[in-house]
């Protein structure tokens, strides 16, 4: 028979499994948007071009941060989304601005 206990971790268990197979399609999805700006392999690139810029900076860097706030409130047990929401917005926010004005630097 199975006990209160083992339905509670079965159920975290599968949160977890859940929230790993989300960071891994997001992880695949931010590879593949890298792939098609930075290579050739799925459209044209130009190593000499003018660059993104800061509107297509931007969009690269709600991506990243987006999914760097998810895997870190996954990896914190759920307790970020709900306990410390006001931190976590604040670091979304200096996330989002540090990588988006050094992707647009950069690239």
């Amino acid at each position: 028979m199975t006990g209160e206990e083992d339905r509670r971790d079965r159920k975290e268990a599968t949160r977890l499994f859940v929230a790993a197979t989300v960071a891994l399609v997001l992880l695949v999805a931010m590879g593949a948007a890298g792939l098609y700006y930075m290579t050739e392999v799925m459209g044209a690139a130009d190593p000499f071009a003018e660059g993104l810029g800061l509107k297509n900076a931007a969009l690269i860097s709600f991506g990243v941060s987006f999914a760097a706030i998810l895997v870190m409130a996954v990896v914190s047990g759920g307790d970020a989304i709900f306990g410390e929401l006001p931190f976590t917005i604040l670091g979304f926010l200096i996330f989002f601005v540090i990588f988006w004005l050094m992707i647009a630097w950069i690239f």
